[in-house]
């Protein structure tokens, strides 16, 4: 693997995260009715996991 790709797939799964974060950002605004007719998890117990998740970044 050379540096260029190394910085690449780098730079790659942080704009994915990133990208992740803002649809999260603008699921969360939305007005409760609407998270719950599409699904969305409850905050509390999806905080938990990501607090994990960015630890190990």
């Amino acid at each position: 693997m050379s540096v260029q790709t190394a910085i690449r797939d780098y730079l790659s799964r942080r704009i994915a995260r990133w990208e992740r974060r803002r649809t999260e950002r603008f699921i969360r605004n939305l007005p409760l009715e609407i998270r719950k007719d599409i699904g969305w998890p409850d905050g509390a117990t999806r905080r938990a996991e990501d607090a994990l998740w960015e630890r190990r970044w």
